[in-house]
């Protein structure tokens, strides 16, 4: 059976922007039998650390901008950037002692001590809502081994047993992620790693793209990239006051057509919800 690991959004998050299920919980579960931690395991995020980030912003939870936001200033055909944010993750880490392998294809010394690392999400179980007992939320966490003299490049590792962690998919984006699953069914497993969390410094400097994918009638599509990386494609449907608002970590745009050539799109900063653009109230 295919397990397909899915992205718990923080509660104020509107879900279907990222197009993974939405789960609301108030309080983290309780295993009947607790399993035995290792020494030094780290404790998962809190509740309140998950739902760090904004309310229908994708990734908002795991990311905040980090410097000035590039905006296009003219029109945008399809495949072109209307938006380019740098940021930086809410929470990293530090491994402190070697992550080995544990599968019969995955051994050896994975992630020396010393390699940085950040926070990717919590993820479930697809399937798994209302049996939280059974599959609590799991907390992702993504190191650079290379640069404690470790092989691999990244290593995404998801804490899903008391003694191990399940190693992401490297088809994925390592750098954001909404799901994912395995196709075989099954994952490769390392030791669960031990690590330090503290603010650090990151050996890239990441930054997010929003690509213009389109216009589907008045909803505009655009599509995320982290690290000229895919991630996923966003609806940006008219709200209330008959705008295409996007809504992203480093504040609200808004999307129109450009009226020389309608399939296109131009980009520009929006005013708050609540302000005004007569009074400013």
């Amino acid at each position: 059976m295919t397990l397909n690991f899915q992205a718990i959004a923080s509660a104020r998050n509107i879900c279907a922007l990222a197009s993974i299920l939405c789960l609301a919980f108030g309080s983290p579960a309780v295993a009947k039998k607790k399993a035995v931690q290792p020494p030094g395991a780290p404790s998962p995020l809190t509740i309140a650390e998950r739902n760090m980030g904004l309310a229908g912003v994708p990734f908002s939870d795991v990311i905040e901008a980090k410097g000035a936001h590039v905006t296009s200033t003219g029109a945008v055909a399809d495949g072109q950037a209307l938006l380019t944010i740098p940021y930086a993750y809410r929470h990293t880490a530090v491994v402190t002692e070697d992550v080995k392998g544990f599968s019969f294809t995955v051994k050896g010394i994975l992630a020396p001590a010393g390699s940085p690392g950040y926070y990717a999400g919590t993820f479930v179980r697809s399937g798994s809502y209302g049996l939280a007992e059974e599959w609590p939320p799991m907390d992702m966490w993504c190191f650079f081994p290379s640069v404690a003299g470790g092989k691999r490049e990244n290593i995404c590792l998801l804490r899903d047993q008391a003694k191990l962690a399940a190693i992401a998919p490297t088809r994925k984006n390592p750098y954001l992620w909404d799901h994912f699953a395995p196709m075989t069914g099954s994952f490769d497993y390392a030791r669960t790693p031990i690590f330090k969390r503290q603010d650090i410094e990151l050996p890239v400097k990441p930054s997010l793209e929003y690509l213009f994918a389109g216009w589907s009638g008045d909803v505009a599509k655009v599509k995320l990239r982290a690290m000229n990386d895919d991630v996923v494609t966003v609806m940006v449907p008219k709200d209330a006051s008959g705008s295409n608002r996007l809504r992203t970590i480093a504040g609200d745009f808004l999307i129109t057509k450009d009226s020389p050539n309608p399939a296109a799109a131009r980009i520009s900063p929006a005013l708050p919800i609540t302000q005004s653009p007569a009074t400013g109230l």
